[in-house]
């Protein structure tokens, strides 16, 4: 059976605190007073937030009574606050399907209401949707825009009870490390802010990474303080969450009796307040306690207990577990065609969340199961004479169940921690693409801001400089040596203005801006040919028309990048230029007849050109191909797609 705990998420960014604290009588008195208006909307919401802890069901009534005349009378908000309410309790519920329905239509209304604040908050709950249906890369998406969209408004307070939740994101995928740092994280931001509902959450959390990582000491620390937390505040789903905490770290510590106490007072605890999620996660606490005691009649009563919970209420990530756990029991039982009828299920379930093909193994285990029952058919014929190579066989093929079972638990773990980590690298990769195209559209924007003061300032200075020179010229008689010297300062000055104007060019090429990406570089090659260094012919198909100004920018230094590396570098005599455009097809080769290079030198040894040419290659979505051999020149080509 696994030992692996996973959180439970419990409470949505969007419950108040307070409002659990209130006065119900006065919220009541409030409800019967108001006009049918957008303040009783208000009320009804207070009201339902007051009863979350005491009575579900009650809670759903008036979070209902709430969207009703929010309908009736197109209050938005009053529509946003039911959502974000009612889903809480969806998701205590089971209902995984309809929460996640009903939190998209909160983002769409926090949108179109253009409430910065209700977009954070409802990105949040998409996300804890996801972790309750097991699709852990949707939800550590939303979860990262969350924490994005409150950072931006400077709401710390809402860090916290995203960071745990990213944490138990993490946690479900079996990446515990990296779990532990974002539930510490929250903790230490959590603490000086005193709210005591959060850091109930947070530490009950916290023991939880606690226990997956076998440092049960620190996890018994985290749930005893989230328990007096919880306890102080009347808060029974944090209570309960520490009860079942505090049954798994003892049961780790081997104070079994210690783990059955806690277990049992949470069980009975989570039963009282209808919250079907704490139920199964005590009742599955408890049956590896039983199963400590040696009590496998116990500990398969516990887990047929949370099988149904978990079957009633389609928990898809529990579900696969159970299985897994319930298979084991009755293999333990010597009921092999039980055991592996709900092997059957945990694969099927297993294999539609995580995409795994364990078709081949299931054949195999049914093969066996089937040969196994021929020959105990064969052996019950030749009766009481072969009743000892019953025995045999009998154990042999419980053997083989039990060793089937232990590998493909083994395979499946090892597969689904090496899809999340490979998906979570994929969202980093992804955020580190869109911050280099964040670079790269900053850069270029800066250089023609550049080029632009240089040439109207700057350049305009000087030549209002130069005309002031040259008219005091005429009108002032000098020496000789003088004058020489005026002249010589003129001079001067023409360079200055030249190389000024130089510096502006290659910066942002007034060509560029104003005829287009097939007239500036036809400059440039012209320009480098006309040094003498290198002869640059340039060929073009296609360009009737002008392309997007940011795409011709970046073709423009992607050239000029490739013809100051052969400049550099490749000794060579002659290059070529060749753009072609085909529909939205765009090509771009730059070909030299220099030394060459070996071309998977490139990969430890990547210089700052191709790396600066690769990056604006990803920033178009394009391909860049490199084809270099010593003493053969070099062929570069792009490709992109506009």
């Amino acid at each position: 059976m696994k030992l692996v705990y996973k959180t439970v998420f419990l409470l949505l960014l969007y419950v108040h605190a307070a409002a659990q604290n209130g006065d119900a009588n006065a919220i009541l008195k409030k409800i019967r007073e108001s006009k049918e208006d957008t303040n009783r909307v208000l009320a009804y919401i207070e009201y339902g937030q007051l009863l979350e802890n005491q009575n579900l069901d009650s809670a759903g009534k008036y979070y209902l009574k709430a969207e009703a005349l929010s309908q009736k009378l197109n209050y938005d908000l009053g529509k946003f606050k039911f959502r974000s309410n009612y889903t809480y309790i969806l998701n205590l519920q089971g209902k995984f399907d309809q929460g996640l329905k009903l939190n998209k239509q909160s983002l769409d209304i926090a949108t179109r209401t253009k409430h910065e604040v209700n977009i954070g908050k409802s990105q949040a709950n998409i996300a804890t949707s996801y972790v309750y249906m097991g699709n852990f890369t949707e939800a550590i998406k939303y979860y990262q825009r969350s924490v994005d969209q409150f950072e931006k408004l400077g709401m710390k307070e809402f860090l916290p009870r995203l960071y745990i939740s990213i944490g138990s994101a993490f946690e479900h995928a079996n990446l515990f490390n990296k779990s532990l740092v974002y539930k510490q994280k929250a903790l230490q931001l959590a603490r000086p802010m005193k709210d005591s509902l959060t850091l109930a959450d947070i530490l009950t959390n916290l023991g939880g990474c606690y226990f997956n990582l076998k440092r049960y000491e620190e996890g018994r620390a985290a749930y005893t303080e989230g328990l007096v937390i919880a306890q102080k505040i009347k808060s029974d789903i944090f209570v309960v969450q520490a009860y079942g905490g505090l049954c798994r770290v003892n049961r780790g510590l081997k104070k079994l009796d210690i783990a059955q106490e806690y277990g049992e007072k949470g069980l009975d605890l989570a039963r009282k307040t209808g919250n079907v999620f704490l139920e199964m996660e005590c009742l599955r606490a408890l049956m590896f306690v039983a199963e400590d005691r040696n009590e496998p009649a116990l500990s398969a009563k516990y887990t047929r207990e949370a099988l149904k919970i978990a079957e009633a209420n389609e928990m898809t990530d529990h579900l696969v577990e159970l299985y897994e756990d319930y298979a084991t029991d009755l293999a333990r039982e010597n009921n092999y065609k039980g055991a592996y009828d709900y092997l059957m299920k945990y694969s099927i379930l297993n294999d539609s969340i995580q995409g795994v093909d364990v078709q081949k193994q299931l054949q195999e285990l049914d093969t066996r199961y089937l040969t196994a029952q021929k020959e105990k058919q064969i052996v019950s014929l030749e009766k009481e004479k072969q009743t000892r190579n019953t025995l045999i066989y009998s154990l042999i093929a419980g053997l083989v169940v039990l060793t089937l079972i232990s590998i493909l638990v083994y395979r499946n773990i090892t597969i689904r921690k090496r899809i999340a980590e490979k998906e979570v690298l994929q969202l980093q990769q992804e955020k580190q693409l869109v911050a280099t195209n964040s670079i790269l559209k900053g850069q270029e924007e800066e250089r023609t801001r550049v080029a632009r003061d240089l040439h109207d300032g700057l350049g305009g200075l000087l030549s209002g400089i130069k005309l002031t020179l040259n008219s005091v010229k005429g009108n002032v008689i000098l020496p000789e040596e003088s004058a020489m010297t005026f002249t010589r300062a003129l001079t001067q000055l023409d360079g200055a203005i030249s190389e000024m104007r130089r510096v502006a060019h290659s910066m942002m090429p007034e060509t560029l801006v104003r005829f287009g990406l097939i007239d500036a570089l036809k400059d440039f090659c012209d320009g480098i040919s006309a040094s003498g260094q290198l002869k640059v012919v340039m060929q073009d198909f296609g360009f009737e028309n002008r392309l997007d100004s940011s795409i011709e920018i970046v073709l423009y230094r992607v050239v000029q990048e490739l013809l100051n590396n052969v400049l550099k570098y490749a000794d060579a005599t002659e290059a070529q230029v060749q753009l072609t455009r085909i529909g939205s097809n765009v090509s771009l080769t730059v070909e030299d007849n220099g030394k060459g290079f070996d071309v998977s030198s490139l990969e430890t040894s990547k210089g700052a050109g191709f790396r600066n040419v690769q990056a604006r290659v990803d920033y178009l979505n394009g391909k860049l191909d490199i084809q270099s051999k010593p003493e053969e020149g070099t062929s570069v080509l792009v490709e992109i797609v506009v």
